[in-house]
């Protein structure tokens, strides 16, 4: 049935969850990505709760500083960078609320850490836990290359079992929280994250917002808006992920 004369289309809101100070170059890129498919962001910080969960149709974790490793059950001291105790807070809490309200949720970098640890996963609080002669550059720019798994979601979205992709991160998943799958990697880090039998549940252990002008990467955030439009998928629209 069409719109009717007269009526505007509700345009698609995604909210993003970010620290209450910083974090600006990051929610202006994701914030392009967005409107790119027609859709507009809503920003999420800890001092403003979680007033706003009623006004959105998805949800975006993004990066930032370490997580505190007591909630994986890690040494207090096992971090990089400072901590943001109350961001962890109320990043978990957003993630519960969409979780149980099956709004679709894409996790960037920390985000897909802390979506892991939602479900009971654990980290690797260093890079260095999991080889102490691994190279590990960092850069916003694409320099290494992402395996993806052929029968995953992930591999539906980019259509292709290689990507490129930056990497801006300290910390990586170690053991895979619950319900969750790995559906990428490079070499020995686990790249992605994801949850069948859900809208749209992903994390991402790059930042794909800053390569918007490579396709597989738009897509990731044209599919997060696509799930929002339709809710919950059906075996009627479940093709259009294949």
């Amino acid at each position: 049935m069409g719109i009717k004369s007269g009526t505007v289309a509700k345009k698609i809101v995604v909210g993003v969850t970010l620290p209450d100070n910083g974090n600006f170059f990051a929610y202006l890129f994701i914030r392009f990505n967005i409107y790119l498919q027609g859709a507009k962001t809503l920003s999420l910080r800890p001092s403003k709760k979680s007033e706003n969960i009623d006004k959105i149709d998805a949800l975006i974790l993004s990066g930032g500083d370490d997580i505190d490793p007591t909630l994986y059950g890690a040494n207090k001291d096992a971090h990089n960078s400072p901590l943001d105790k109350k961001r962890d807070k109320f990043e978990l809490e957003m993630i519960d609320i969409a979780y149980k309200n099956k709004i679709p949720i894409l996790g960037i970098c920390r985000g897909a850490q802390l979506i892991n640890i939602y479900f009971k996963g654990t980290l690797h609080a260093t890079i260095l836990d999991i080889d102490e002669f691994i190279i590990h550059k960092n850069s916003i720019f694409p320099i290494k290359q992402v395996e993806i798994k052929k029968f995953s979601n992930l591999f539906k979205i980019t259509k292709t079992k290689k990507v490129v992709a930056n990497s801006i991160h300290n910390q990586a998943i170690k053991k895979v929280g619950e319900n969750l799958k790995i559906s990428a990697c490079h070499e020995r880090i686990v790249e992605a994250i994801e949850m069948d039998d859900y809208p749209f549940l992903l994390g991402v252990q790059w930042h794909p917002e800053y390569l918007f002008y490579l396709k597989e990467h738009r897509g990731i955030f044209r599919h997060l808006v696509f799930s929002a439009k339709n809710g919950k998928r059906t075996p009627k629209n479940r093709a259009i992920f294949q």
